[in-house]
């Protein structure tokens, strides 16, 4: 079985700025430690840390990471990652 990998996804467009700019959302990345996953998967907009800094994370907004169990099914098919 395969160990444990670090990525990050970015999601754009979550809310919406107040004042002038309301009109431009905004962006986070969330992170995730992914069990029994590992390689390229940025075809599902999943990008590998493995091995990043914490200046790099930082420069992000990462400062945690969500641990996905191999069990969850949910989290997988929510990530768009097919288990086999």
């Amino acid at each position: 079985m395969r160990g444990v990998s670090r990525y990050i996804k970015k999601f754009g467009r979550i809310g919406f700025a107040l004042g002038p700019s309301e009109d431009r959302g905004f962006a986070i990345w969330a992170g995730y430690d992914i069990h029994g996953v590992s390689g390229d998967l940025t075809d599902l907009d999943l990008i590998n840390v493995d091995g990043w800094s914490e200046t790099e994370l930082a420069a992000r907004g990462v400062k945690s990471f969500v641990q996905v169990s191999p069990t969850d099914a949910e989290m997988y098919a929510k990530l768009g990652i097919e288990r086999k």
